[in-house]
């Protein structure tokens, strides 16, 4: 298993993440719980590491929403603290 995605399950589990505004927004507009996030950190992969943000690499990662048949991208970064900062996460849309 990839490192990032290793690291982000990690703090999926010892409750080390936190979301932005913007990603509970888009969440809400999308009907995506905190369960279907977790769900899909856990199932799922990244399918982008975003290096060139100068404050810090993004990850995104797909997976399954747990509740609805979809699927699901999440984007964090780490902050200075080692909290996972939830950028945004939203319904793929096929």
């Amino acid at each position: 298993m990839p490192l990032g995605l290793t690291q982000i399950r990690k703090a999926f589990r010892t409750g080390q993440y936190r979301y932005s505004n913007h990603a509970l927004d888009e969440m809400d507009d999308d009907g995506i719980t905190d369960g279907d996030v977790i769900h899909a950190i856990l199932n799922g992969d990244v399918v982008a590491t975003l290096t060139e943000d100068p404050r810090g690499t993004r990850f995104v990662v797909r997976g399954p929403a747990s509740r609805v048949e979809t699927e699901i991208e999440i984007v964090c970064r780490f902050l200075p603290s080692s909290t996972l900062r939830i950028i945004t996460a939203y319904a793929i849309e096929e």
